[in-house]
Formats: structure tokens, sequence, C-alpha cells
């Protein structure tokens, strides 16, 4: 269930007790169908182990970003170890091998941080975004359910 779906579900428990019968004298108690509103709040509750799934999932995401961005670093300095390897012969060529050496290793380094803060603060973003959207959601729910219990204590106490 995505995002949307919880939206939905709540814009339709929110409209289910915005829209019932007002009870005489009274602007703030209701009659709502108790089976309805406990079965979009299942179904709301349901949902929440989906956010809890699309955070392990960015987490991996993060993981597997990251080993690649080390695993293509570990090429590049391999590469540039082996061309370093190669050019033996005279001291000119041997510089400039040691000076490539370098220069890919830094540029390699220079990568792999750049990719691991992008990660990161990729990564960090879309997890804010979930709690966030996961926070949402709860409050609602509590909200709502705060609602209706009192709807359905004052209904008890009324006698209705």
């Amino acid at each position: 269930m995505n995002h949307h779906d919880v939206d939905e579900l709540l814009a339709k428990l929110y409209n289910m007790v915005n829209d019932a019968f007002t009870l005489p004298l009274s602007s703030d108690r209701c009659f709502i169908d108790k089976d309805k509103a406990l079965a979009l709040l299942d179904e709301i509750i349901a949902s929440m182990p989906g956010y809890l799934k699309d955070a392990k999932r960015i987490a991996q995401d993060e993981a597997q970003i990251l080993a690649k961005a080390k695993r293509d670093a570990e090429v590049i300095r391999h590469n540039a170890e082996e061309l370093a390897k190669r050019l033996t012969s005279e001291h000119d060529i041997l510089m400039a091998a040691k000076k490539k050496a370098h220069d890919l290793l830094s540029e390699a380094e220079q990568k792999d941080k750049a990719i691991k803060k992008s990660t990161n603060s990729y990564v960090d973003d879309l997890l804010r975004r979930t709690e966030e959207s996961i926070n949402t959601a709860r409050n609602e729910v509590i909200h709502t359910r705060s609602e209706f219990r009192n709807a359905a204590r004052h209904k008890a106490v009324s006698g209705e």
C-alpha cells in the first residue's frame, strides 16, 4: 500500500466523521458506523509495515550504492597500480606513470567521497520524508481514533 492509499483511507475516515449525523444540541457529537470506521482504521494500521519496508529498502539501496562505489574505486586503484607496473623503463616514463597513478587514486578517492556524500544525503532525505509521512499518518490515526472514542463515549453516556 502506498502513501496515497493511506491518505485516501484517512480522507475517507475524516469524511465519515465530518459528514456524520450530528446529535441534537451538540456540535461535537455525532453518529458514525462503528464497523466501517474500525475497518478503515484496520486498513491504515495494516499499511504501516509497508512504510517500514520502504525504509528498509532505502537503507539496502544505500548499502548497495556504497558497495558499488567501493568496488569502482578499487577497480580504478587496481588499474592505476597495473599501469604503474607496466611503465618501468625510462625515468621520465616512470615519473609520468607515478603521477598518473596518483592522479587516478586521488580522482577515485574524490569520486568515492562525492558518491558517499550524495548517497547519504539522498537516503537521509528519503528516510526523513518517509518518517514524516509515517508520523503524519500515525498522528492522523491517533487523532481520528480519539475523536471516534469520544463520540462513542458520548453516545454511550447519553444512552443513544
